[in-house]
C-alpha cells in the first residue's frame, strides 16, 4: 500500500480550523455569549432590594412602555420567582404601574376594586388556576402593599376566555346595573341570562355554545352594542372605565364563543381561524384596548407564555399568529419582548403533572446560555449586530418550549431578549 505524506503549512492549519469552526460554530458562540450576557444575582423578591443587578435594563428599555415577559412553560418555580422581582423592579424604578395578565379581562379589572381581598383571594378572583403557587402569592402581597399608596400596581387582564370562577360572579351583576340605568325592564333577565351561560359554558364547553348559538350571539352582541349606543348617559352614573370594560367584556364573550365552537367544528384548524388564532387575535385587541384606551399613556407589564408573545409565530413550526403578531405590529417602538428559558430540572404541566427536563443539545439555544457559566442571566438580542459569535441569534436555531418540544425559530426575529435559568423545578401549588 503507497502513503503519501502530506505536509500541513500554516496556512492550510488556518484554513483547516476555519472550515471546522464553520461545521460547528458552538465555540465561537459560547465565547460570545460569556462575553455578551448579563448575570443575574438573584430570583428571589426581597424587601429593601435595590436590584443592583437589574440596572442594565434600563439602558435596554429605555423610554419603552410596553414590556412582554414569557415563560416556555407555566409549572416553572423559578420562572414565577424571577418574574415577580422583575415587576416589583419595573413598577418601583421604572415606571410601569398596570400589570396585564394572560388572564380573564374582568376578572382581574375587578379584582382591584374590592379592598376586602386577602393576597390569596385576590390571586384567586382574577389569574388562572396555573399560577396559583406560593411562588405567585408574593407578587399580590406586593400588590396589595401598594393600594392606597400614590402609585398602585393595577391589575389587569387580557384574555377574552374566564380565568376566575369566583371573579367572574361580579359580571352579572355589574352587566345588569348599567343596563338598569337606561332600560330598567330588561336588568332582571340580563343577570339571570348572563349566569346562566357562563354556569353552562363552564360545563358545556363547545358543545352548547354551538346549540345556542344564536341565543348566545344575540345576548353579547346586544349587549355590546348597548354600552356602545349608551356610554354618554352609562358614563354619566358610573366611571368612564366602567363602561368601557362592560362594553369589552361582552366583546370578549363573542370572541371566546367563536373560539369554543371552532373548537369543536374545526379541531384541525391551527391557522387564523382555529380557535387558538380566535383567542390569540381577541387577546392582541384586548390588550391594544389596555394600552391605548384604559390605561393610556401608562406602563403596561404583561404576563403570558412565549407562545403569545412571539413576534412572528408563523415563522415557526407553528400555522397560528399569536398575540405578539399584531403586538408586535401596533407598538414596536413602545415594546420590548423578553422570553423565558431553562435548560434542566423538572417543571409541571398545566395539569400539574411533574416531567423532567433533560439538559439542552449542543448548538441550542438554551446550551449556548448554559455554557456561559451562570446560573440566571439576561441576554439582549434587540440591540446586536451579527458577528460569527451572535449567527445563532440571526438564523434557524433549535430551542424548546415547555423545556421538552423542540423545534427552529431565528431567535431575534421573535423576542428582543431573553431571561435564560439553568435549572428549574416545578412549583409548589397552593389548594
Amino acid at each position: 500500500m503507497l502513503f503519501t505524506r502530506v505536509l500541513v503549512t500554516p496556512v492550510l492549519l488556518v484554513l483547516l480550523i476555519a472550515g471546522a469552526a464553520a461545521q460547528n460554530p458552538g465555540a465561537a458562540w459560547v465565547s460570545w455569549a460569556r462575553e455578551h450576557h448579563h448575570p443575574i444575582a438573584a430570583i428571589h423578591a426581597a424587601s429593601g432590594d435595590t436590584f443592583a443587578d437589574l440596572q442594565f435594563l434600563k439602558a435596554l428599555l429605555g423610554d419603552r412602555r410596553i414590556v412582554q415577559l414569557g415563560e416556555s412553560g407555566h409549572g416553572v418555580a423559578e420562572f414565577n420567582h424571577a418574574k415577580v422581582r422583575l415587576i416589583q423592579f419595573l413598577h418601583q424604578q421604572m415606571g410601569f404601574d398596570v400589570l396585564a395578565f394572560e388572564s380573564g379581562l374582568v376578572e382581574c379589572y375587578n379584582a382591584n376594586r374590592t379592598s376586602t381581598h386577602t393576597p390569596l383571594t385576590l390571586m384567586r378572583a382574577c389569574i388562572f388556576g396555573v399560577w396559583h403557587t406560593s411562588e405567585v402569592l408574593p407578587l399580590f402581597e406586593y400588590i396589595k402593599s401598594t393600594q392606597g399608596t400614590d402609585r398602585p400596581l393595577t391589575l389587569a387582564g387580557f384574555d377574552t376566555q374566564i380565568s376566575s370562577a369566583s371573579g367572574i360572579t361580579y359580571r352579572p351583576p355589574m352587566f345588569a346595573d348599567m343596563v338598569r340605568v337606561v332600560e330598567p325592564a330588561r336588568a332582571p333577565r340580563v343577570l339571570e341570562l348572563d349566569q346562566q351561560y357562563i354556569n353552562a359554558l363552564r360545563t358545556g364547553g363547545g358543545s352548547y355554545a354551538i346549540a345556542n348559538e344564536s341565543a348566545l350571539t344575540e345576548f353579547y352582541g346586544g349587549l355590546e352594542l348597548l354600552f356602545q349606543e349608551r356610554r354618554a348617559p352609562l358614563s354619566e352614573v358610573f366611571p368612564a372605565s366602567d363602561v368601557k370594560v362592560a362594553e369589552r367584556a361582552a366583546w370578549s364573550m363573542l370572541r371566546y364563543l367563536e373560539q369554543l365552537r371552532a373548537g369543536v367544528q374545526r379541531p384541525s384548524d391551527t391557522g387564523e381561524t382555529g380557535g387558538g388564532g380566535i383567542r390569540d387575535f381577541g387577546m392582541a385587541n384586548n390588550l391594544t384596548f389596555l394600552a391605548n384606551d384604559l390605561y393610556a399613556g401608562r406602563k403596561i407589564i404583561v404576563w403570558a407564555h412565549n407562545f403569545h408573545i412571539r413576534h412572528d409565530n408563523t415563522a415557526t413550526v407553528s400555522t397560528q399568529p399569536t398575540m405578539g403578531k399584531w403586538v408586535r405590529e401596533r407598538f414596536r417602538d413602545q415594546l420590548y419582548t423578553i422570553g423565558l428559558y431553562m435548560n434542566q430540572g423538572t417543571a409541571a404541566m398545566n395539569n400539574r403533572v411533574v416531567y423532567p427536563i433533560n439538559p439542552a443539545q449542543a448548538n441550542t439555544m438554551e446550551w449556548v446560555m448554559a455554557q456561559t457559566g451562570s446560573a440566571v442571566l439576561f441576554m439582549d438580542f434587540l440591540h446586536q449586530r451579527r458577528v460569527d459569535g451572535n449567527s445563532w441569534m440571526f438564523e434557524p436555531t433549535r430551542q424548546r418550549e415547555w423545556g421538552t418540544n423542540s423545534f427552529t425559530m431565528v431567535p431575534r426575529d421573535q423576542y428582543d431578549g431573553v431571561l435564560f435559568i439553568d435549572t428549574v423545578k416545578a412549583p409548589a401549588y397552593l389548594q
